[in-house]
């Protein structure tokens, strides 16, 4: 029997987000080694294929195969509070022509795994102080750390998710030299944004209001700092679209060079618009993850994807998926499944070459009908429905265990 392991991370979520990097929980490489290592004990003869998926969030990086990797090296850079941290920057190998043959000389894609810098903490008074005191300007300097690698003519995809920092990516425009020395630097290249979470920067479900549910900050508080943020970003929005791009130098028209192809966001009211910033504010699609940083970025220039989407594609899902007899996905808490999210991706790819696929996940509050929906078969969790005791209150270690009993119960009721 052929199996495709294809799973996202396992981490929790105490405010419907995930703390992908922080406290408890397992990297998605993890988890397809912890389930491949519980179904070969019973199913040694069966063919297992092992393609961890992220979604734009911290340690996205880290799934990307060797073999598809031209070169891959740390970048240090700053924090939220102006911790030292390391992000990686992998510059992938060019996709294969229909003969098998890689060409040479031609335009590269980077993946600069950023979101490790804006890592959302654990500890809501930690990430208070974050959202009080922090800076995107590592972000804008690893940015342009990274920018100063790659070719005129590359792509360098950032992956951005949400954070407690919340200065409407102020610093990452400062970082970039400013508006006219950002717009300008966009300007000739191609950079666009791998976002795992879609949250916008403001209105009533934005990342400013989010903030009450991933920090110990008041209400009032909150609102006084997204108003803040939101105010200032439009400012840089309304001032962009306003800068003659005559006058930042001449202006070369790129195509979008990269590993991607159609992975643009699903069909929604919430979509970018790809035409241009005619439509951009601080409620448009996307716009709050990385503190703002997003909405900035998108006004200088850089274009947005769906992470899962994006990333998925880098990895080849589609091709991984054709020839297997099952296919295994994994979430970390299933509270809907979003079309843009990892579970619906490898859903929907799955569901295209009619295989059924199962989802393992530490908390599943999805009704059958739902799953299915999303090409989903069935769920298993680690964390029964009436437990006291959650599922990620254990050590890494108690963690795999568990999760290697599973891939074993799996192998047991699907293998054939």
């Amino acid at each position: 029997m052929k199996v495709l392991l294809a799973p996202g991370g396992l981490w929790p979520e105490p405010a419907g987000v995930p703390l992908a990097g922080s406290g408890p929980g397992l990297a998605p490489g993890h988890v397809a080694s912890c389930l491949a290592r519980g179904w070969r004990e019973v199913r040694p003869h069966d063919s297992l294929t092992l393609l961890p998926v992220a979604d734009g969030g911290p340690g996205s990086a880290q799934v990307i195969a060797p073999e598809q990797v031209a070169s891959r090296e740390v970048i240090q850079g700053r924090g939220p509070l102006g911790q030292v941290r390391e992000v990686d920057l992998v510059r992938l190998l060019p996709k294969p022509t229909p003969s098998g043959n890689r060409r040479r000389g031609e335009a590269s894609t980077w993946f600069l795994d950023a979101a490790r810098l804006l890592t959302l903490p654990a500890d809501p008074d930690e990430a208070a102080q974050e959202a009080l005191e922090g800076s995107t300007s590592g972000l804008g300097g690893v940015i342009g750390a990274a920018l100063s690698r790659t070719g005129p003519l590359d792509t360098l995809l950032v992956g951005l998710s949400r954070s407690a920092v919340h200065d409407g990516g102020l610093g990452v425009m400062d970082a970039l030299g400013g508006l006219r020395v950002a717009k300008d630097l966009l300007s000739r290249r191609s950079l666009g944004l791998v976002l795992a979470d879609d949250i916008a920067l403001g209105g009533m479900n934005g990342a400013g209001a989010a903030l009450t549910s991933i920090t110990s900050i008041s209400p009032e508080l909150a609102q006084e700092l997204d108003r803040r943020a939101c105010s200032r970003a439009m400012e840089v929005v309304s001032a962009a679209q306003d800068l003659d791009p005559g006058a930042v130098g001449p202006r070369r028209s790129l195509p979008v060079v990269s590993a991607l192809d159609d992975v643009g966001p699903s069909a929604s009211e919430h979509a970018p618009n790809s035409a241009g910033n005619a439509r951009l504010s601080a409620s448009s699609w996307g716009t709050g993850a990385g503190g703002g940083s997003a909405l900035v970025l998108r006004a200088l220039g850089a274009w947005m994807r769906p992470g899962a989407r994006a990333m998925a594609e880098i990895l080849a899902l589609s091709d991984a998926v054709r020839g297997q007899d099952l296919v295994v996905a994994a979430w970390g808490e299933l509270y809907d499944v979003l079309a843009d999210g990892v579970v619906g991706v490898v859903g929907q790819q799955t569901a295209s070459q009619a295989l059924p696929c199962i989802v393992v996940c530490g908390r599943c509050a999805v009704s059958r009908g739902e799953l299915a929906a999303a090409g989903v078969t069935t769920a298993y969790g680690l964390q029964e429905a009436h437990a006291t005791e959650p599922w990620d209150a254990t050590d890494s270690h108690r963690l795999e265990s568990r999760l290697t009993d599973l891939g074993t119960r799996l192998a047991r009721t699907w293998s054939r």
